[in-house]
């Protein structure tokens, strides 16, 4: 299929190709947390620790000077499985110094404009200039990219497209978001990445890991009646101050 040999999902016909006033480039906003932490992560991260080495790179982050409210990486980070996104803030926050001086000067250039990028996306308040010089950073990050290649930290399929990766891609129209639908974080999934605490996480501690689907389901609606009936006893009491301060 056509869709297919683009590495797109294979849906030939979409159920909003015949909408009127419908661009679903303006509906489907980009996400910072996954679009631009997670994709640092998975890829330029990975193809530097390709390059420089898993050992160097954990030497190097367990060596830096510990700041108070970001996490230190005593132990690196080629363990690590589970990443959150604050980790991948913080992994960001230290990642240039760190591979300083052990790669060349053009992955350092686009690491460093990958960077920018990601910094200057999430700013609460953007003009034509700064999304001006988005589009900057990403020339820079496109000039440079292929030293990846060149020094062994991503692989090269022959007759593929190498950089047809949709989160790298989807850099390119977060100027247009941005505009049509405000700042970034109007539409960041992290707002409500945090409930997967309360509603998956803590549920599922809550189960005996079998079956765990419908004792999850049964433990939130519990919860949920705890809550309306609190809820109720401190509406009799007229009581809501005190409640509203919990």
């Amino acid at each position: 299929m056509a869709a297919i040999s683009v590495q797109l999902s294979g849906v030939e016909h979409p159920f909003w190709k015949d909408l009127p006033h419908t661009d679903i480039c303006q509906v489907m906003c980009n996400d910072v947390l996954h679009g631009l932490h997670k994709a640092f992560n998975d890829h330029t991260a990975k193809w530097c620790r390709n390059i420089v080495g898993d050992y160097q790179i954990d030497k190097r982050f367990r060596r830096l000077p510990k700041q108070h409210g970001f996490r230190h990486f005593s132990s690196g980070i080629s363990k690590i499985s589970q990443w959150s996104g604050r980790e991948w803030k913080d992994l960001e926050r230290n990642f240039l110094p760190v591979i300083y001086g052990v790669v060349k000067s053009d992955i350092i250039q686009a690491v460093r404009a990958e960077l920018g990028f990601i910094f200057t996306a999430q700013w609460k308040h953007l003009s034509e200039g700064d999304l001006q010089r988005l589009s900057e950073f990403d020339q820079i990050y496109d000039i440079h990219r292929e030293a990846f290649v060149r020094d062994g930290g991503c692989q090269v399929k022959r007759g593929e497209d190498n950089w047809a990766i949709p989160k790298k891609h989807s850099r390119k129209h977060y100027a247009d978001n941005i505009r049509w639908a405000g700042a970034t974080n109007n539409y960041n999934t992290q707002i409500s990445e945090c409930y997967h605490i309360d509603m998956v996480k803590w549920a599922f501690e809550h189960t005996n890991r079998k079956e765990y689907l419908a004792q999850m389901i049964l433990w939130l609606t519990r919860q949920d009646k705890i809550q309306q009936r609190s809820l109720y006893f401190h509406w009799i009491d007229n009581d809501w101050l005190s409640y509203n301060q919990m």
